[in-house]
């Protein structure tokens, strides 16, 4: 068994349970397929309202799930209106005045709740079973008997939602690997994964800090890299720069010129505003790595820079005038009074350094974590560079984008999978089977209840009729099932304004050059990615 603490129910002082099993409330009442418990707090004691009935718990009451003489009759409990199922004991308790929920699931059904909230379902099998393998393994090894609960339903330890019997591949993912788990000479490993690492993968040691684990250390990951569905980000630097920096991005335009001035002026060249150009940008140059050696997560983005400035002269009556060699200083007993030469290109590049975080991260608007940790890489292109940014999540043991792609390109099985990711750990078999309680009597679960069904889709935003030049695009680059964050800037650590529902009409006020699309409707403006709308034709007037 696993105990899951439900952080992501959000609970305050109320919520509902519906029963569709066979359950008994502190082995007192038990309650007909289909009835709805009210709970809440009053006078800092718990409640629990039924068909007229109340019943006082005081501070916890549990609701203990019981065998069905029909094994295929669902047997767990919907919270909160929900449709996911439930399949566990629910302990209810009051915590700092809100309710606090704990599920105590077998842990073969807990997985069953995990696995396609993780991994979609529509992944390749076996990309889908080395999931759950390592999901179980994670989950055996969190275990904590001194705790009132052993993990959350979060990404802080690993996403639960309850079973949807929609998500096949995934149930028979984790059925076809029962019991299976990771060992690392003979104790259960610990099976870290991440969405995404980004080409390389990650640490432990460098991720948290905590310890050194043999088998999740830093290696080169082609298989992440190559999944065209990995998470990266990316910002153009035009190689030549146009008067004024007009094709730069503006801040960091500014920041070039800015450090430009100091350096120019510390060798001697005229370095005020306006009397120096930035003519091209020669290289980029990602250096020193925040973990030492030549890869990871690197602190510095160099800028080789070609770079225009006036330098001092002296004329005396035959002498030449220099305006190539930068000059020298004078002694401190001379004054000589000093011109300024013609604008001319420097014969040397300028090195400028900025910082990758957060500085050029935010500049480009290229942050994908908020932690930091992504690795960037450099593109040359024949007019530009290109900067990339790439790694979702920690990056530390099995990629779920890199596993997708070794079962779907590659046509590697779960097994070689989980060898790639845990260099050095073995599969083995344990025991996982857990046995319910026999059945309480049928009497108590005599009356079918209502069958619960999905709420109706929220109504579309409205969008005003506009003119022939507008440009209007469609929410469509996701599941009809799902929907698109908007968010207040553009930037995906961004807070988001509302949740935009399949098919919503937007109408794009700018485009901005890293993919993102200042948008609104008749109720809202913000921001969304432009790979998940697609355009429409322009509104007739």
């Amino acid at each position: 068994m696993v105990r899951v603490l439900l952080e992501s129910l959000k609970l305050s002082d109320r919520m509902t349970i519906e029963v569709y099993g066979s359950y008994l409330l502190d082995n007192r009442l038990g309650f007909q397929r289909g009835s709805r418990l009210e709970v809440s707090i009053r006078s800092g004691r718990l409640w629990v309202h039924y068909e007229g009935l109340a019943y006082r718990a005081e501070e916890r009451f549990l609701l203990t799930r019981y065998q069905l003489a029909d094994r295929q009759m669902e047997n767990g409990l919907r919270l909160q209106s929900g449709l996911s199922l439930y399949t566990g004991s629910l302990s209810v308790s009051i915590q700092d005045g809100r309710l606090r929920a704990i599920m105590e699931i077998p842990i073969e059904e807990y997985l069953q709740g995990v696995v396609p909230y993780e991994m979609a379902d529509e992944f390749p099998l076996e990309a889908l079973k080395a999931q759950a393998i390592a999901a179980r393994t994670y989950a055996l090894a969190n275990l904590k008997p001194k705790s009132d609960f052993d993990v959350v339903d979060s990404a802080n330890d690993q996403v639960y939602r309850g079973l949807d019997p929609s998500k096949t591949n995934a149930v028979r993912a984790v059925v076809e690997t029962a019991g299976t788990v990771c060992t690392y000479h003979g104790a259960l490993a610990q099976c870290y994964y991440t969405a995404s690492n980004g080409g390389l993968t990650e640490s432990a040691y460098n991720a948290w800090g905590r310890e050194r684990i043999d088998y999740l250390q830093i290696q080169e990951d082609k298989y992440d890299l190559e999944n065209p569905s990995s998470e990266v980000r990316s910002a153009s630097i035009p190689k030549n720069i146009l008067p004024g920096g007009t094709n730069l991005n503006p801040q960091l335009y500014a920041r070039l010129m800015a450090d430009l001035s100091l350096r120019l002026g510390e060798w001697g060249y005229r370095a005020d505003a306006g009397t120096f150009t930035l003519d091209s940008i020669l290289g980029i140059t990602p250096h020193t790595s925040r973990f030492g050696g030549d890869q990871g997560i690197f602190k510095w983005m160099r800028f080789d820079l070609s770079v225009s400035a006036s330098a001092p002269v002296k004329k005396d009556n035959d002498s030449e005038i220099s305006y190539q060699q930068a000059p020298q200083s004078p002694a401190p007993d001379e004054a000589p009074k000093l011109t300024w030469g013609p604008l001319l290109p420097l014969k040397q590049a300028v090195s400028i350094d900025l910082p990758v975080f957060p500085d050029l991260e935010s500049m480009l608007s290229l942050s994908i974590n908020a932690n930091q940790n992504e690795l960037v890489r450099i593109q040359e292109e024949s007019e530009a560079f290109r900067i990339l940014f790439s790694r979702y999540g920690h990056g530390v043991g099995l990629s779920q984008r890199g596993a997708e792609w070794m079962a779907k390109t590659y046509g590697w099985d779960a097994r070689q999978i989980l060898r790639f990711y845990y260099p050095g750990t073995a599969l083995e078999q344990r025991d996982t089977a857990y046995h319910l309680p026999s059945p309480i009597p049928e009497d108590y679960l005599s009356t079918p209840g209502p069958i619960p069904t999905p709420s109706p889709r929220p109504t579309l935003m409205p969008l005003s009729t506009l003119g022939k030049a507008a440009r209007i695009v469609k929410v469509s680059g996701i599941s009809a099932s799902s929907t698109l964050n908007l968010r207040l800037q553009p930037d995906l650590s961004s807070d988001v304004l509302m949740r935009l529902q399949y098919g919503q009409k937007l109408q794009v006020i700018r485009e901005l050059q890293d993919g993102w699309l200042e948008v609104k409707t008749d109720v809202i403006k913000g921001f969304v990615r432009s790979e998940f709308v697609s355009e429409m034709e322009s509104q007739s007037e």
